[in-house]
């Protein structure tokens, strides 16, 4: 087994060295000066007891004075040395601040790879090493679970050397886990004409946050003296250092990961919770669509005007088609954009969409107009809360319910205690959501609000609805307060901060721009041969264009030779298999793209289309290609 060699801990100074330094080297200087002060003289003539009194003193001041000008001397170098020792600490600190710093721009696993061979190759330049590499290893089997390598690195760390770290060292001054060996020196040789010893290779070992031990082996390129024990401390404490810095991205990285997971997954939640009462609201807009679709053929019949019955239908269709464009943001990865908005309208415009998710929900909300309720958000965020909400006191009654639905503003002049937090003093808008329901226990209260935690897993529930809650309200700068007693139910008070610039009618977050109408430019279309193609024409020419389409790509292809176009419009399940990027773009010149896939066909998409073309999702609406058009031409 190679030798683990001990050294002793070099002599510390204290913070008033500088003092005892200046102390000394005048005291010195003084007890110098005295007894220079009456040299005593040789003459055996004069020579008394007094003089010989006066040699012997006058020699001990100088004694003194020599000594004290060592001491000082001493002082100085052990100063010196701290001052290095310092100097070291804080460029090893300035180093792991710059670990901190590369591991954070990492996001997958790849580039951690990649900044981890980097922060390597920089830890070993900066202990003089030329190889280097580390390796987690699980104390209870030794087997080594992960290794991280710079650029040049030494082979792999032989079972001896885990052994040593592995093993514990008790003693009658420290018998605990403390005591595990840290550091070992693996090639070390005497010089002798200095009598001091030089080393090739070294180890240390830390405990990793997750209990396993993290070995590190340096080599060096050259014989360099030994570790001194204050070397030994720095190497270990900045292996800890790198290491925990490494663990933090990793913690933070996966708790990312997490969160976005839970923001979908909640989404996801949100449309299968809404998909009932949807289904129900669909029905709904069909009957009334059949009901002026049939309406209107029987007065064209009897040629009378039908432009009522047609109105009618566009707008219900419009309603449809919102209702499906909430349904896709709530599944959609993304952030809303959030403007100046008044709560009791984003209320008042959530609740039929609340009483088509819960019908045995009994909803009271007297929500009356107050033009000063205005906040930061987006309806669609504010819908989410206030859908969760009710969801919640649904599940949490044994039978009928009944939520009370409030918005009023609060003025605080002083900081008050929530149940999540403080609220900070200034003026609040404030929603209350109060339900009849069971309420919520004591113990159970604090944790409502962590994700997945649910008293409800037997009946299907995820924990995610009251998660997602504090989510948005926490994104809007709010704060959340619930009360609760069982048997009589549960409020949730939510203040948002009131916000001073105009609202933001809930209308234009959902409104199209008005359409924009062509002058007859020419347009050529691939599509794939569908039961729409001739709807799709029609739509082309409602909007001032001239459509000439095509359900072959060799057609398209041989048409384009000889006729230019204004614009080209592709379905991508239209293109053969054989067709790649490069002939299309061969294909189309400089004519602007417009390429429309389907749910499913992105990866067809990406493979085939340039990503300078435009890109619309079918079924689209006439407003999505009208701007897609205007825009290209």
């Amino acid at each position: 087994m190679r030798r683990l060699w001990s050294y002793e801990s070099a002599p510390r100074t204290s913070g008033d060295t500088p003092l005892k330094i200046l102390v000394s080297f005048f005291a010195a200087l003084f007890l110098a000066l005295l007894a220079a002060h009456q040299r005593p003289s040789l003459d055996c003539g004069t020579c008394d007891v007094t003089a010989y009194g006066r040699l012997v003193s006058d020699t001990a001041l100088a004694l003194l004075a020599l000594t004290l000008c060592g001491y000082a001397s001493w002082l100085t170098l052990m100063q010196i040395r701290q001052a290095r020792a310092v100097g070291r600490l804080l460029d090893c600190q300035s180093l792991l601040a710059s670990f901190a710093r590369a591991f954070d721009d990492a996001q997958t696993r790849g580039e951690f790879t990649l900044v981890a061979t980097s922060v390597l190759a920089d830890y070993a330049r900066y202990f003089g090493a030329e190889a280097l590499r580390v390796e987690i290893v699980e104390p209870r089997t030794g087997v080594t679970v992960d290794e991280f390598l710079a650029p040049l690195f030494p082979p792999a760390i032989v079972p001896e050397v885990k052994a040593h770290f592995l093993k514990r060292n008790p003693t009658v001054h420290c018998p605990g886990p403390e005591c595990t060996p840290r550091f070992l020196d693996l090639s070390t040789e005497s010089v002798q004409w200095l009598a001091r010893r030089r080393t090739r290779a070294v180890a240390a070992a830390i405990t990793t946050p997750l209990g396993r031990t993290a070995i590190l082996l340096m080599t060096f390129p050259k014989p360099r003296p030994a570790f001194s024990e204050d070397e030994i401390e720095l190497l270990c404490s900045s292996l800890s250092g790198l290491v925990q810095t490494a663990a933090d991205h990793c913690k933070r990285k996966n708790r990312e990961d997490l969160e976005r997971r839970l923001n979908h997954a909640e989404r996801v939640q949100a449309v299968g919770t809404l998909a009932g009462g949807v289904a129900h609201e669909f029905n709904n807009i069909l009957g009334a669509l059949l009901g002026y679709g049939e309406l209107a053929v029987q007065r064209a019949q009897d040629g009378k005007q039908v432009e009522h019955y047609l109105n009618e239908m566009i707008s219900t269709a419009r309603r449809a088609e919102l209702i499906v464009n909430q349904i896709l943001t709530l599944s959609r990865s993304r952030e809303q954009a959030r403007l100046p908005l008044n709560l009791v309208e984003a209320m008042r415009d959530a609740l039929p969409l609340i009483s088509a998710s819960f019908p045995e929900l009994e909803v009271a909300a007297p929500l009356l107009p107050d033009g000063d309720c205005k906040i930061v958000g987006h309806p669609m965020d504010l819908q989410q809360v206030l859908t969760n909400l009710c969801k919640n006191a649904l599940e949490a009654s044994a039978g009928g319910v009944k939520v009370d639905v409030n918005v009023d503003i609060v003025v605080t002049d002083s900081v008050k205690s929530l149940s999540l937090g403080l609220l900070q003093p200034g003026k609040y808008v404030r929603l209350s959501v109060e339900d009849n329901g069971r309420g919520i226990s004591p113990d159970t209260l604090p944790r409502i609000f962590e994700p997945f935690f649910t008293t409800k897993a037997a009946r299907g529930g995820t924990g995610l609805g009251l998660a997602a809650v504090h989510g948005l309200v926490t994104a809007m700068d709010g704060r959340i307060d619930v009360t609760s007693e069982r048997g009589r139910g549960t409020q949730f008070e939510i203040y948002f901060p009131h916000c001073s610039m105009p609202s933001t009618p809930i209308g234009q977050f959902f409104a199209s721009t008005p359409l924009v109408l062509g002058s007859g430019q020419l347009i050529a279309t691939l599509r794939a041969p569908r039961g729409d193609l001739e709807m799709h024409e029609e739509r082309i020419a409602a909007l001032g264009y001239e459509p000439i389409s095509f359900v072959a790509y060799a057609a398209l292809e041989a048409w384009l030779k000889t006729h230019p176009v204004d614009l080209i419009m592709i379905d991508v399940a239209a293109i053969p298999s054989s067709v790649s990027a490069q002939d299309i773009k061969a294909m189309v010149g400089d004519t602007p793209v417009i390429a429309t896939s389907r749910f499913g066909e992105e990866a067809m998409t990406r493979s085939t289309i340039a990503t300078h073309f435009t890109h619309l999702r079918d079924p689209m609406s006439t407003q999505a290609l009208a701007n897609a058009i205007r825009m290209s031409i």
